[in-house]
């Protein structure tokens, strides 16, 4: 066998979660020895590094085509590679069956109930290749030799779907650059709040402001306190999320400072008091990410990290409704500032990047 290890990720077009798990597994790869291939069609982002070797086949409008050109890398390259492939996502297990890809593991992160309104095809043309789609994504993950997931509330709705068992690996997140110091936050008198994914619908980034209105009506009271937001990132509601807030009267205290290297991130992180998350999503890697950084945090039951942290002192989960989340944000901000901060001993059991990394290639025989 060889001393590479391969991922299959079509489409690479922005740096999100998965992207950032790639890089995760290829660092766990290397210190095993091995290189990391990363098979896509197109890499708008820019995933080399060290270590990991990225390689475009080229897009098409057909699929078949696609499914092809990977095929013919996949038998060409065979005697280079150890263990089997890890393919992520649905469009990467379709592809997989068409092109009979045999011995592979299957990652899939966000099941179809996920995916937004305007996902879903519209054309009688698109929800034919829709159909001929789905075919080869039910034959894909049966021929799986492994299937994982990332939550248990994804394995039942997988399971549902496909009559397939589906093995969960808890993912963890990104560790912080330098050491956080470790202080109580929400005491200052300028409250901050931050937020930080792609600006789509499904994130329900509006639910941030509505708690800021009802923030500052419930404060209005305590002489001195203010509140500064950030929102971090790029994405289609970006403009809409600009505009709701100058509706609102919040121009003035919500930042909106677009794409922030990691080194931004760890600033911004430094001297936030709440981090919120009111998006609807198959995981929340950013939610672990701030509690590594000692930043509390309030969450969206629907994103679905919030099955391991229903107990969690640091966490405080809303149901799916803006008015739950701006309670719960509210909430959270009066006990950590009025009540017994949480003790540091709650966060000793998160899961971490290495062991999901480690423990994804032990399932792929990588090592």
């Amino acid at each position: 066998m060889g001393d590479n290890v391969l991922i299959y990720y079509p489409h690479i077009s922005e740096y999100g979660g998965l992207e950032r798990t790639i890089i995760a597994l290829s660092e766990s790869a290397t210190l095993h020895g091995l290189n990391t291939v990363l098979l896509c069609h197109y890499d708008l982002v820019g995933m080399e590094r060290k270590n990991l070797k990225v390689i475009q086949l080229g897009n098409h409008w057909n699929p078949f085509r696609k499914a092809l050109r990977l095929r013919r890398w996949v038998l060409k390259n065979a005697s280079s590679l150890t263990g089997m492939p890890l393919v992520i996502g649905c469009k990467a297990v379709s592809y997989a069956a068409m092109c009979r890809m045999r011995n592979y593991a299957l990652l899939y992160p966000d099941p179809p109930s996920l995916l937004t309104a305007n996902s879903l095809p519209k054309t009688t043309i698109r929800r034919f290749r829709t159909y001929v789609s789905d075919l080869f994504r039910f034959n894909g993950v049966a021929k799986a030799s492994h299937r994982i997931t990332m939550t248990e509330w994804n394995a039942n709705e997988l399971k549902e779907m496909f009559g397939k068992e589906f093995r969960v690996i808890y993912m963890g997140g990104a560790s912080p650059i330098s050491k956080f110091q470790s202080h109580e936050r929400g005491k200052r008198e300028l409250v901050r709040w931050f937020s930080i994914c792609r600006m789509a619908s499904s994130k329900n980034l509006s639910w941030i402001m509505d708690a800021a209105v009802r923030f500052i009506s419930e404060t209005e009271c305590q002489s001195g306190l203010k509140l500064e937001i950030t929102i971090a990132g790029e994405g289609p509601e970006r403009s809409n999320l600009e505009k709701y807030a100058s509706d609102l009267g919040l121009s003035s205290i919500v930042r909106f400072p677009g794409f922030l290297t990691p080194e931004q991130v760890e600033e911004q992180f430094e001297f936030t008091d709440l981090f919120l998350v009111p998006g609807r999503q198959g995981f929340g890697l950013p939610v672990l990410e701030s509690l590594y950084r000692r930043v509390p945090v309030v969450l969206n039951r629907e994103s679905r990290v919030s099955e391991i942290l229903a107990d969690n002192p640091w966490v405080r989960i809303s149901e799916h409704s803006s008015v739950s989340f701006s309670e719960a944000v509210y909430k959270h901000f009066l006990q950590l500032r009025y009540e017994k901060y949480p003790s540091e001993s709650s966060l000793a059991e998160l899961p971490s990047e290495a062991s999901w990394a480690l423990k994804v290639g032990k399932v792929c025989h990588w090592w």
